[in-house]
């Protein structure tokens, strides 16, 4: 992301700011979510879990935690 300067405060309110239907629009939201998932991965499993007891949930939770230490 390039940084811009300004000259005046005035100049600060003119932004570059996509239209809806602009093409760029698109891959400038691709981008920003491309790097999200680059600089912050989940570590979360997808769908809805269901535990039969707290102590299972707690098992869960703990194997969960211990893998996300071991990847950073």
């Amino acid at each position: 992301m390039p940084v811009r300067k300004f000259r005046s405060v005035e100049a600060m309110n003119e932004t570059d700011w996509l239209s809806p239907d602009d093409p760029r629009l698109m891959r400038a939201i691709r981008t920003c979510w491309e790097l999200a998932a680059r600089l912050s991965p989940s570590h979360l499993t997808p769908g809805v879990h269901k535990f039969r007891s707290i102590e299972d949930l707690n098992a869960a939770s703990d194997h969960a935690r211990n893998r996300s230490l071991q990847r950073e």
